[in-house]
């Protein structure tokens, strides 16, 4: 368990974006985490690709698998 202290501000205005999507607060705060550290993943993926440390997928590569999809043909997406 996870105690965070936020101001009376913040604090108001998660409620209200919780009561909006008809989630719990314990509920939504697990959700805008999930996302916050999935969104952190993305970006040192990005980041070691830019920096030359991960590999890249061609853009033929790309193409190819993105033509067998919309054909219907489902294969691993490269990686």
């Amino acid at each position: 368990m996870i105690t965070v202290s936020l101001s009376e501000e913040l604090e108001a205005a998660v409620t209200a974006a919780a009561d909006r999507k008809g989630m719990s607060l314990d509920d939504y705060l697990a959700v805008v985490c999930t996302e916050a550290l999935s969104l952190e993943v993305d970006r040192a993926r990005v980041q070691s690709y830019l920096s030359g440390s991960a590999p890249g997928v061609s853009q033929a590569r790309a193409e190819e698998w993105l033509s067998d999809l919309a054909a219907g043909k489902r294969g691993a997406c490269p990686r």
